[in-house]
């Protein structure tokens, strides 16, 4: 530029400013752009960081963390093709188990290894008041082992202050259009909640029929949580579903109140029924 200013015309500067102008553009451009990828770069790096960060002040989840990220780790030393792609349709199973978890609902399917949860909230220190929807489709409902246990979970929690109460959706069969009171070993069963303190109010199952979304079987823990189960015939379990979500139990609580509407108290019954010597 020097000799250019120096020995060359006015139309030579003129020139060769313009082109010294545009070089310097050409590499202040070419410098912005790296700039920008290594931002790029170093945000993606950030971002990478930001979970294990987030994780580092729970212990209990860094720890199943950290032990994933070795397994995974280890896992990258297997080389063989079908042994990788069996591994990676664990993964994704495992993904797709914990994803309910990450929205607030914990998902039981085809096992009983629910009940230990159900018993853990009934236990909660800050747990006041349980309200559940039992529909019997079955006479064997909560007969068997596994559910005399949550029942006597149940009375444990009313001697600790807690307020139980339980809508039962009976059908025909038992509770007869006719009959005052249900029948057979069911009423026992019945007598056996009302006397240890459950609150019992009973619905017939032909008058929810039009109101098929009345049709449940759940239990509403307070204001924390909102279970429901998914039985068949024989009312065994064939899903249980816990959600933690603040909407899901209010929902769940305005079907409680509708369905309570459609109910009777076990107590006025028994006030009416005649007294036996």
């Amino acid at each position: 530029m020097g000799l250019v200013c120096t020995f060359a015309p006015i139309e030579a500067q003129i020139g060769v400013l313009g082109a010294f102008v545009s070089i310097l553009g050409g590499l202040f451009l070419s410098y912005l752009e790296q700039e920008a990828e290594r931002e790029h770069r170093r945000a993606e790096m950030i971002g990478r960081l930001t979970i294990p960060l987030l994780l580092a002040n729970d212990h209990d989840i860094y720890l199943p963390y950290q032990a994933i990220c070795k397994t995974l780790a280890d896992l990258t030393k297997q080389t063989d093709p079908i042994l990788r792609e069996i591994a990676g349709l664990k993964l994704a199973s495992i993904v797709d188990q914990l994803s309910p978890l990450a929205d607030g609902t914990a998902l039981f399917a085809g096992t009983e290894g629910w009940r230990t949860v159900y018993e853990k909230l009934l236990e909660s220190a800050d747990l006041k008041k349980y309200r559940s929807v039992a529909w019997v489709r079955s006479k064997d409902y909560w007969q068997d082992a596994p559910g005399r246990q949550s029942m006597e979970a149940n009375f444990a929690a009313i001697n600790r202050g807690v307020r139980i109460e339980r809508i039962l959706i009976l059908r025909e069969d038992v509770w007869p259009k006719h009959e005052l009171l249900p029948v057979g070993e069911l009423l026992a069963w019945v007598e056996n909640q009302h006397n240890h303190g459950v609150w019992i109010v009973l619905a017939r199952e032909p008058d929810l029929m039009a109101e098929p979304g009345l049709l449940v079987d759940m239990g509403i823990y307070g204001t924390r949580a909102v279970g429901t189960q998914e039985l068949d015939e024989r009312c065994r379990t064939l899903r249980f579903s816990l959600t933690f979500d603040p909407q899901a139990v209010r929902l769940a609580q305005d079907l409680w109140d509708r369905l309570y509407l459609f109910s009777t108290s076990f107590q006025s019954l028994l006030d009416r029924a005649p007294a036996t010597e």
